[in-house]
């Protein structure tokens, strides 16, 4: 999915990966080429998931790099919903817009379905109850994205995969 966030995202630092297939149950390695990232994009499956991966590193600074992850933490801190189940930003944000801005306007903050709800830090974070469901996650996700459609004609896309038997 070429996870990202702080301007920089898993392409720029992976070698390969192992990648177990569901529907051949083998594990085959592709590498960074192969997996043809693009902005929260790659050429996984659905069926496929990631079981090792290797990554370059650069060298920094001990104090500088820190210094970078304070700050990171600090602004996550003040901008996202931390100590909550959630598996952070549910949709890709659309050219030239950002996905929790457009389901804030629309006041969908709060918005529960069953189990799941709209983070009220962070419109693009599904916060889940502790006895949380799946389902609930992707029915309000897809009531998120029916919403947004029909009132904005913007078609919000999920960063996340759901794997399993829904409805």
């Amino acid at each position: 999915m070429n996870a990202g966030g702080h301007g920089s995202d898993t392409s720029e630092a992976l070698i390969d990966a192992q990648v177990f297939s569901f529907d051949t149950g083998t594990i085959r390695t592709e590498s960074n080429e192969s997996l043809r990232f693009s902005y929260r994009s790659s050429a996984l499956g659905d069926r496929d998931i990631v079981v090792t991966a290797s990554f370059k590193t650069t060298p920094a600074d001990p104090e500088e790099a820190a210094a970078v992850m304070r700050e990171v933490s600090v602004w996550r801190r003040e901008n996202q919903p931390g100590g909550t189940f959630n598996a952070g930003s549910v949709f890709a944000n659309p050219p030239d817009d950002s996905a929790g801005r457009i389901i804030d306007k629309l006041g969908l903050k709060g918005l529960r379905v069953g189990t799941a709800k709209v983070s009220r830090k962070h419109a693009n974070f599904i916060e889940a109850d502790a006895d949380g469901r799946a389902q609930d996650v992707l029915d309000l996700v897809r009531k998120i994205q029916q919403h947004v459609l029909k009132v904005q004609g913007v078609e919000l896309v999920p960063e996340m995969k759901f794997i399993g038997d829904f409805d």
